[in-house]
Formats: structure tokens, C-alpha cells, sequence
């Protein structure tokens, strides 16, 4: 199995703006939906939403992190992570085969 990168390293970065494009234009049309009475036909004049953008991107990255430090314990604890490998590990005294030094 290799190890290479399946998507570009550009990619979470480029995930997060659409992600932060999406609340905003759910923040927006809450703004919009409530700016007016329910029956009226006409939209009035919209209200300024507070912007609630960093306090959900706060809490969706604690969230994140969470589950990130479950997941990596979880690894760890099944001796999955390769962590352990390092302390079985002696370079001095395995060569490779057809190397010289």
C-alpha cells in the first residue's frame, strides 16, 4: 500500500471556505426568513443578523478535534498507530540487504 496523499494538501483548506460559505448563506437566509411577519406577501427591510460564523466555527473545530483525539486512542490502544514499532526498532543493527556503508 503506499502512502501517498489521495487528494491535494490544498484540499481541507479549500473544504473549510465552502463550509464557512455554506453557514453564511444559511445565517442570511435566517435573517431573511424572519426579517418580516409570516403571512406578509412583501418582504420588508431586512434585519442585520449577528454573526454567529466564528463561535459555530469554534465549536465545529473543538468538535473536530475531539473526535480526532478519540479516534487516535482508540488506534493507540489496539497497537495500530506504529508508535510502538519504534521502540522495537534497531537501525544500528539491521542493514539492508545489497547496502553498504
Amino acid at each position: 500500500m503506499r502512502s501517498e496523499f489521495r487528494f491535494p494538501k490544498a484540499t481541507p483548506v479549500l473544504m473549510t471556505l465552502i463550509l464557512l460559505a455554506i453557514l453564511m448563506a444559511i445565517d442570511k437566509a435566517r435573517s431573511i426568513e424572519f426579517s418580516g411577519p409570516y403571512p406578509s406577501p412583501q418582504v420588508g427591510p431586512l434585519n442585520q443578523a449577528d454573526f454567529t460564523l466564528l463561535p459555530t466555527l469554534l465549536i465545529l473545530v473543538v468538535a473536530a478535534g475531539i473526535a480526532a483525539l478519540i479516534g487516535w486512542a482508540i488506534v493507540f490502544a489496539l497497537r495500530r498507530s506504529g508508535t510502538h514499532r519504534l521502540s522495537e526498532m534497531s537501525p544500528s543493527q539491521q542493514a539492508r540487504p545489497g547496502k553498504t556503508l
